[in-house]
């Protein structure tokens, strides 16, 4: 297999600038999955907190409840230091039937969600270069007979 070919970056783009905007695109997948949900901040911590519960996770420190305001500090794009967790963010993704936090978070490594439709192709995808690479061994070894 050939390595990878690797690919220019921007001079505009570095690991440093990627992190240093993840908090905000974050916050941005957030707040759309909400608009997108058509659930009221209400509704969405109280489901959180349900899911939180049943799960046996904390949403928050102390408690471990989710307050409507601690909510809405890591909805808010001027609140930078509020964020919510690897454990609440997904039960919020869970909540709101939305991946795209974890896609934003991917996309900070140059790296995409593969659903398991992606999967099935690309295993046929393996397999079909795997045999154009047999048949190019069977060509070669016949031509030596």
């Amino acid at each position: 297999m050939k390595p990878a070919i690797p690919q220019q970056l921007s001079l505009f783009d570095s690991p440093a600038q990627r992190i240093a905007t993840l908090g905000r695109a974050i916050k941005l997948a957030l707040r759309a999955a909400v608009e997108a949900s058509g659930l009221s901040r209400a509704e969405v911590v109280y489901r959180a907190n349900e899911l939180a519960a049943a799960s046996g996770v904390s949403m928050c420190a102390g408690n471990g409840a989710l307050s409507e305001a601690t909510f809405n500090k890591w909805l808010d794009l001027k609140s930078p230091g509020h964020m919510p967790g690897v454990v609440p963010m997904n039960v919020l993704c869970e909540v709101l039937k939305d991946l795209e936090v974890h896609a934003v978070i991917l996309a900070v490594h140059n790296r995409e969600i593969m659903t398991a439709e992606d999967k099935k192709f690309c295993a046929l995808g393996r397999a079909y270069h795997a045999n154009e690479q047999a048949r190019v061994a069977l060509k070669k070894a016949k031509e030596k007979i």
